[in-house]
Protein backbone atom coordinates (compact mmCIF):
# COMPACT_ATOMS: atom_id res chain seq x y z
CA UNK A 1 0.00 0.00 0.00
CA UNK A 2 1.18 3.57 -1.34
CA UNK A 3 0.86 6.69 0.81
CA UNK A 4 0.99 9.19 -1.48
CA UNK A 5 -0.30 12.93 -0.39
CA UNK A 6 -3.55 12.93 -3.08
CA UNK A 7 -4.83 16.77 -2.52
CA UNK A 8 -3.12 19.76 -2.41
CA UNK A 9 -4.92 23.50 -2.55
CA UNK A 10 -4.78 25.49 -5.42
CA UNK A 11 -5.16 29.07 -5.34
CA UNK A 12 -7.42 30.97 -8.25
CA UNK A 13 -8.17 35.09 -9.18
CA UNK A 14 -12.09 34.58 -10.40
CA UNK A 15 -13.37 38.30 -11.23
CA UNK A 16 -11.39 40.13 -8.80
CA UNK A 17 -11.65 37.63 -6.53
CA UNK A 18 -9.31 34.38 -4.86
CA UNK A 19 -10.47 31.32 -4.15
CA UNK A 20 -8.34 28.75 -2.42
CA UNK A 21 -9.71 25.21 -4.02
CA UNK A 22 -8.99 21.97 -3.18
CA UNK A 23 -7.61 19.10 -6.02
CA UNK A 24 -7.82 15.48 -5.48
CA UNK A 25 -5.49 13.51 -7.76
CA UNK A 26 -7.40 10.71 -8.58
CA UNK A 27 -6.81 7.61 -9.95
CA UNK A 28 -7.35 6.85 -13.70
CA UNK A 29 -5.32 3.83 -15.02
CA UNK A 30 -1.96 3.80 -14.58
CA UNK A 31 -2.11 7.90 -14.10
CA UNK A 32 -3.65 10.75 -11.71
CA UNK A 33 -6.09 12.50 -12.93
CA UNK A 34 -6.54 16.13 -11.21
CA UNK A 35 -10.25 16.57 -10.37
CA UNK A 36 -11.53 19.76 -8.32
CA UNK A 37 -13.37 18.18 -5.77
CA UNK A 38 -15.59 19.86 -3.48
CA UNK A 39 -18.98 20.25 -1.20
CA UNK A 40 -21.35 22.79 -3.13
CA UNK A 41 -21.80 23.67 0.64
CA UNK A 42 -20.61 22.00 3.97
CA UNK A 43 -24.47 23.51 5.83
CA UNK A 44 -26.09 20.21 6.79
CA UNK A 45 -29.23 19.71 8.45
CA UNK A 46 -28.14 16.27 9.26
CA UNK A 47 -26.55 14.58 12.94
CA UNK A 48 -24.47 11.64 11.78
CA UNK A 49 -22.10 10.24 14.76
CA UNK A 50 -19.12 10.15 12.11
CA UNK A 51 -19.11 12.90 10.03
CA UNK A 52 -17.06 16.31 10.45
CA UNK A 53 -19.84 17.91 9.07
CA UNK A 54 -22.88 17.11 11.40
CA UNK A 55 -25.47 19.81 12.49
CA UNK A 56 -24.61 19.55 16.14
CA UNK A 57 -21.02 20.05 15.43
CA UNK A 58 -19.23 23.43 15.69
CA UNK A 59 -16.93 23.66 12.66
CA UNK A 60 -16.29 26.75 9.88
CA UNK A 61 -18.96 26.04 6.93
CA UNK A 62 -19.45 27.35 3.19
CA UNK A 63 -21.21 27.13 0.71
CA UNK A 64 -20.48 28.15 -3.44
CA UNK A 65 -23.16 29.57 -5.13
CA UNK A 66 -23.95 27.78 -8.67
CA UNK A 67 -22.45 30.77 -11.20
CA UNK A 68 -19.45 31.22 -8.75
CA UNK A 69 -18.59 27.50 -8.69
CA UNK A 70 -18.91 27.09 -12.80
CA UNK A 71 -16.60 30.08 -13.27
CA UNK A 72 -13.93 28.75 -10.95
CA UNK A 73 -13.80 25.18 -12.64
CA UNK A 74 -14.24 26.45 -15.84
CA UNK A 75 -11.01 28.76 -15.18
CA UNK A 76 -9.14 26.18 -13.79
CA UNK A 77 -9.87 23.79 -16.73
CA UNK A 78 -8.72 26.68 -19.05
CA UNK A 79 -5.55 26.96 -16.87
CA UNK A 80 -4.72 23.68 -17.54
CA UNK A 81 -4.92 22.51 -13.61
CA UNK A 82 -8.20 20.22 -13.61
CA UNK A 83 -9.37 17.52 -15.81
CA UNK A 84 -12.81 16.93 -13.92
CA UNK A 85 -15.18 18.42 -11.46
CA UNK A 86 -16.55 16.31 -8.34
CA UNK A 87 -19.18 17.28 -6.77
CA UNK A 88 -20.71 16.38 -3.47
CA UNK A 89 -22.58 18.26 -0.82
CA UNK A 90 -23.59 17.81 2.24
CA UNK A 91 -27.98 18.19 2.97
CA UNK A 92 -28.34 21.74 2.97
CA UNK A 93 -32.44 22.36 3.52
CA UNK A 94 -33.65 19.02 2.00
CA UNK A 95 -32.21 16.82 -0.54
CA UNK A 96 -34.07 17.97 -3.35
CA UNK A 97 -32.91 22.06 -2.50
CA UNK A 98 -29.19 20.86 -2.27
CA UNK A 99 -29.17 18.74 -5.58
CA UNK A 100 -30.97 21.65 -7.98
CA UNK A 101 -27.77 24.01 -6.62
CA UNK A 102 -25.58 20.98 -7.61
CA UNK A 103 -27.03 20.41 -11.18
CA UNK A 104 -27.50 24.61 -12.02
CA UNK A 105 -23.92 24.47 -11.40
CA UNK A 106 -22.78 21.88 -13.79
CA UNK A 107 -25.35 22.62 -15.99
CA UNK A 108 -23.76 26.75 -16.17
CA UNK A 109 -20.44 24.88 -16.50
CA UNK A 110 -21.56 22.58 -19.52
CA UNK A 111 -23.07 25.59 -21.10
CA UNK A 112 -19.65 27.37 -20.90
CA UNK A 113 -18.39 25.00 -22.58
CA UNK A 114 -16.73 22.68 -20.38
CA UNK A 115 -16.77 19.11 -22.15
CA UNK A 116 -15.02 17.43 -19.45
CA UNK A 117 -15.65 14.83 -16.62
CA UNK A 118 -18.03 15.52 -14.47
CA UNK A 119 -18.94 13.55 -11.43
CA UNK A 120 -21.93 13.93 -9.22
CA UNK A 121 -22.95 12.69 -5.98
CA UNK A 122 -26.47 12.67 -5.33
CA UNK A 123 -28.32 13.22 -2.13
CA UNK A 124 -30.11 10.22 -0.43
CA UNK A 125 -34.21 11.13 -0.73
CA UNK A 126 -33.53 12.91 -3.79
CA UNK A 127 -36.62 13.30 -6.06
CA UNK A 128 -36.82 10.98 -9.72
CA UNK A 129 -36.65 13.95 -11.72
CA UNK A 130 -33.52 15.78 -10.65
CA UNK A 131 -31.67 12.19 -10.56
CA UNK A 132 -32.36 12.12 -13.85
CA UNK A 133 -31.50 15.40 -14.71
CA UNK A 134 -28.12 14.72 -12.69
CA UNK A 135 -27.65 11.31 -14.68
CA UNK A 136 -28.11 13.56 -17.78
CA UNK A 137 -25.37 15.83 -17.32
CA UNK A 138 -22.65 13.93 -15.58
CA UNK A 139 -20.16 11.03 -16.85
CA UNK A 140 -20.69 9.37 -13.33
CA UNK A 141 -23.28 9.73 -10.38
CA UNK A 142 -23.20 8.22 -7.00
CA UNK A 143 -24.92 8.02 -3.95
CA UNK A 144 -23.40 7.25 -1.02
CA UNK A 145 -24.91 4.26 0.95
CA UNK A 146 -21.92 4.70 3.68
CA UNK A 147 -23.47 1.97 5.83
CA UNK A 148 -24.41 -1.66 4.83
CA UNK A 149 -27.95 -1.98 6.19
CA UNK A 150 -30.73 -0.86 8.09
CA UNK A 151 -28.58 -1.54 11.49
CA UNK A 152 -26.06 0.47 10.91
CA UNK A 153 -27.86 3.21 10.25
CA UNK A 154 -29.88 3.49 12.99
CA UNK A 155 -26.56 2.94 15.24
CA UNK A 156 -24.85 5.81 13.37
CA UNK A 157 -27.97 8.26 13.82
CA UNK A 158 -28.40 8.09 10.13
CA UNK A 159 -32.17 9.58 9.91
CA UNK A 160 -32.82 8.22 6.80
CA UNK A 161 -34.98 5.15 5.63
CA UNK A 162 -32.74 2.82 4.29
CA UNK A 163 -34.66 1.19 1.57
CA UNK A 164 -36.51 4.29 0.37
CA UNK A 165 -34.01 6.89 0.47
CA UNK A 166 -30.92 5.09 -0.52
CA UNK A 167 -31.52 1.52 -2.04
CA UNK A 168 -34.92 2.94 -4.15
CA UNK A 169 -32.52 5.86 -5.15
CA UNK A 170 -29.62 3.72 -6.35
CA UNK A 171 -32.03 1.82 -8.22
CA UNK A 172 -33.46 4.82 -9.95
CA UNK A 173 -29.87 5.98 -10.62
CA UNK A 174 -28.83 2.71 -11.94
CA UNK A 175 -32.02 3.10 -14.30
CA UNK A 176 -30.97 5.95 -15.93
CA UNK A 177 -27.18 5.37 -16.20
CA UNK A 178 -28.71 2.38 -18.16
CA UNK A 179 -30.96 4.13 -20.73
CA UNK A 180 -28.40 6.86 -21.56
CA UNK A 181 -25.72 4.34 -21.60
CA UNK A 182 -27.90 2.47 -24.50
CA UNK A 183 -28.15 5.82 -25.56
CA UNK A 184 -24.60 6.27 -25.78
CA UNK A 185 -24.73 9.76 -23.63
CA UNK A 186 -23.20 8.28 -20.24
CA UNK A 187 -19.53 7.78 -20.46
CA UNK A 188 -19.18 5.79 -17.10
CA UNK A 189 -21.89 5.06 -14.67
CA UNK A 190 -22.85 4.54 -11.18
CA UNK A 191 -21.17 4.26 -8.13
CA UNK A 192 -21.32 4.36 -4.39
CA UNK A 193 -19.44 4.39 -0.72
CA UNK A 194 -18.87 2.45 2.36
CA UNK A 195 -17.91 3.77 5.41
CA UNK A 196 -15.47 1.07 6.86
CA UNK A 197 -15.26 0.65 10.53
CA UNK A 198 -17.33 3.30 12.15
CA UNK A 199 -20.59 0.65 12.91
CA UNK A 200 -19.69 -3.22 14.04
CA UNK A 201 -20.57 -3.77 10.25
CA UNK A 202 -18.84 -6.94 9.49
CA UNK A 203 -17.17 -7.72 6.25
CA UNK A 204 -19.39 -10.44 5.16
CA UNK A 205 -21.74 -7.40 4.96
CA UNK A 206 -19.58 -4.86 3.38
CA UNK A 207 -19.31 -7.10 0.51
CA UNK A 208 -23.16 -8.51 0.28
CA UNK A 209 -24.43 -5.09 -0.44
CA UNK A 210 -20.89 -5.13 -2.57
CA UNK A 211 -22.22 -7.64 -4.70
CA UNK A 212 -25.61 -6.25 -5.20
CA UNK A 213 -24.34 -3.09 -6.02
CA UNK A 214 -21.83 -4.63 -8.81
CA UNK A 215 -24.07 -7.57 -9.80
CA UNK A 216 -27.85 -6.04 -9.84
CA UNK A 217 -27.06 -2.59 -10.21
CA UNK A 218 -23.99 -2.66 -12.76
CA UNK A 219 -22.36 -0.22 -10.43
CA UNK A 220 -18.96 0.88 -12.03
CA UNK A 221 -17.35 1.68 -8.51
CA UNK A 222 -17.82 1.30 -5.21
CA UNK A 223 -15.65 3.21 -2.77
CA UNK A 224 -14.45 2.53 0.93
CA UNK A 225 -13.33 4.95 3.19
CA UNK A 226 -11.78 3.61 6.31
CA UNK A 227 -13.16 5.16 9.76
CA UNK A 228 -11.14 8.08 11.24
CA UNK A 229 -11.98 9.74 14.01
CA UNK A 230 -13.07 13.23 14.31
CA UNK A 231 -12.80 15.22 17.34
CA UNK A 232 -15.88 17.44 18.84
CA UNK A 233 -18.04 14.24 17.37
CA UNK A 234 -19.51 11.33 19.60
CA UNK A 235 -16.99 8.98 18.08
CA UNK A 236 -13.80 10.89 19.08
CA UNK A 237 -12.72 8.74 20.97
CA UNK A 238 -13.33 5.57 18.63
CA UNK A 239 -10.04 3.34 17.37
CA UNK A 240 -9.30 4.42 13.83
CA UNK A 241 -9.64 1.58 11.47
CA UNK A 242 -7.21 -0.81 10.06
CA UNK A 243 -6.13 0.94 6.84
CA UNK A 244 -5.55 -3.28 5.67
CA UNK A 245 -9.41 -3.69 5.93
CA UNK A 246 -9.72 -0.95 3.73
CA UNK A 247 -7.31 -2.61 1.28
CA UNK A 248 -8.89 -5.92 1.61
CA UNK A 249 -12.30 -4.70 1.05
CA UNK A 250 -11.00 -3.31 -2.13
CA UNK A 251 -9.06 -6.47 -3.59
CA UNK A 252 -13.03 -8.07 -2.88
CA UNK A 253 -14.53 -5.39 -4.61
CA UNK A 254 -12.52 -5.80 -7.68
CA UNK A 255 -13.02 -9.78 -7.82
CA UNK A 256 -16.75 -8.85 -7.59
CA UNK A 257 -16.95 -6.34 -10.54
CA UNK A 258 -14.07 -7.96 -12.96
CA UNK A 259 -13.41 -11.45 -11.92
CA UNK A 260 -17.30 -12.56 -11.59
CA UNK A 261 -17.04 -13.56 -8.03
CA UNK A 262 -20.22 -13.55 -5.35
CA UNK A 263 -20.34 -12.96 -1.75
CA UNK A 264 -20.31 -16.91 -1.40
CA UNK A 265 -16.91 -17.38 -2.87
CA UNK A 266 -15.08 -15.20 0.05
CA UNK A 267 -13.74 -16.76 3.18
CA UNK A 268 -14.63 -15.39 6.49
CA UNK A 269 -13.49 -15.82 10.00
CA UNK A 270 -15.97 -17.18 12.88
CA UNK A 271 -16.84 -12.88 13.27
CA UNK A 272 -17.91 -12.70 9.45
CA UNK A 273 -14.28 -10.61 8.82
CA UNK A 274 -11.66 -11.17 6.31
CA UNK A 275 -8.62 -12.44 7.17
CA UNK A 276 -6.35 -9.34 6.71
CA UNK A 277 -3.18 -11.58 6.68
CA UNK A 278 -3.96 -13.23 2.88
CA UNK A 279 -5.36 -11.92 -0.61
CA UNK A 280 -8.58 -13.36 -0.76
CA UNK A 281 -8.45 -14.65 -3.96
CA UNK A 282 -5.70 -16.96 -2.60
CA UNK A 283 -7.91 -17.84 0.24
CA UNK A 284 -10.82 -18.59 -2.45
CA UNK A 285 -8.29 -20.84 -4.33
CA UNK A 286 -7.08 -22.56 -1.36
CA UNK A 287 -10.60 -23.20 0.06
CA UNK A 288 -11.93 -25.05 -3.39
CA UNK A 289 -8.71 -26.56 -4.00
CA UNK A 290 -8.20 -24.67 -7.46
CA UNK A 291 -6.57 -25.99 -10.09
CA UNK A 292 -6.37 -25.05 -13.32
CA UNK A 293 -4.38 -26.44 -16.47
CA UNK A 294 -2.75 -23.20 -18.43
CA UNK A 295 -2.92 -25.01 -21.03
CA UNK A 296 -6.86 -26.10 -21.98
CA UNK A 297 -8.80 -24.35 -19.40
CA UNK A 298 -11.02 -20.84 -20.63
CA UNK A 299 -10.25 -17.24 -19.55
CA UNK A 300 -12.77 -17.45 -16.77
CA UNK A 301 -11.04 -20.51 -15.47
CA UNK A 302 -7.66 -18.60 -15.49
CA UNK A 303 -8.65 -15.46 -14.23
CA UNK A 304 -9.22 -17.52 -10.73
CA UNK A 305 -5.59 -18.15 -10.16
CA UNK A 306 -3.84 -15.81 -7.88
CA UNK A 307 -1.39 -14.34 -9.52
CA UNK A 308 -2.87 -14.14 -12.80
CA UNK A 309 -4.56 -10.93 -13.80
CA UNK A 310 -6.77 -10.16 -16.68
CA UNK A 311 -4.49 -8.89 -18.82
CA UNK A 312 -2.28 -11.71 -17.92
CA UNK A 313 -4.69 -14.40 -19.07
CA UNK A 314 -5.72 -12.77 -22.17
CA UNK A 315 -1.97 -13.02 -22.91
CA UNK A 316 -2.13 -16.89 -22.00
CA UNK A 317 -4.70 -17.77 -24.13
CA UNK A 318 -2.87 -16.05 -27.05
CA UNK A 319 0.43 -17.75 -26.49
CA UNK A 320 -0.58 -21.36 -25.52
CA UNK A 321 0.80 -23.59 -26.04
CA UNK A 322 3.01 -22.55 -22.84
CA UNK A 323 6.03 -24.76 -22.01
CA UNK A 324 8.26 -23.37 -19.58
CA UNK A 325 8.74 -21.25 -16.97
CA UNK A 326 10.60 -18.11 -18.73
CA UNK A 327 6.99 -17.76 -21.02
CA UNK A 328 4.71 -17.48 -17.77
CA UNK A 329 7.04 -15.08 -16.08
CA UNK A 330 7.61 -13.38 -19.24
CA UNK A 331 3.86 -12.72 -19.72
CA UNK A 332 3.07 -11.01 -16.28
CA UNK A 333 1.94 -14.24 -13.87
CA UNK A 334 3.38 -13.98 -10.65
CA UNK A 335 4.50 -17.15 -10.26
CA UNK A 336 5.20 -17.08 -6.36
CA UNK A 337 1.19 -16.81 -6.07
CA UNK A 338 0.34 -18.96 -8.71
CA UNK A 339 1.94 -21.96 -8.79
CA UNK A 340 0.29 -23.96 -6.19
CA UNK A 341 -3.08 -23.72 -8.40
CA UNK A 342 -1.40 -24.60 -12.01
CA UNK A 343 -1.58 -27.87 -14.07
CA UNK A 344 0.58 -28.53 -17.37
CA UNK A 345 -1.24 -30.57 -19.57
CA UNK A 346 -2.79 -32.71 -16.67
CA UNK A 347 0.06 -33.07 -14.66
CA UNK A 348 0.93 -30.97 -11.38
CA UNK A 349 4.28 -30.41 -11.31
CA UNK A 350 6.14 -29.94 -7.68
CA UNK A 351 8.46 -27.21 -9.12
CA UNK A 352 7.44 -25.39 -12.05
CA UNK A 353 11.10 -24.98 -13.03
CA UNK A 354 10.78 -28.82 -13.99
CA UNK A 355 8.46 -27.98 -16.75
CA UNK A 356 10.10 -29.63 -20.07
CA UNK A 357 8.90 -29.78 -23.60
Amino acid sequence: MVNRQKWFNLTVSCEHEKHTVPIFRACAGSRTVPLFKTLMSSYCKNDCKFCAMRCGRRTVRNRWEPMEFAKVAYKLWKMRKIEGVFLSSSVERDPDFTVERQIEAIENLRNMGFTEYVHMRVMPGTSKELIKRAAEISDRIGINIELPNKGHYEDMKLYLNFVQDILKRLRWAAKEVERLQKEDKCKAGLNSQIIVGASDETDKEIIEISDWLYHKLKAQRVYYSRFTPIKNTPLENKKPENPWREYRLYQTSFLLRDYSFHLKDFVFNDNDRLDLRHDPKFLIAEKEELMVDINSEGFKELIKIPGIGLKTAQKILESRPIRDIRTLKSLGVILKRASPFIEVNGIHQSKLTRWIN
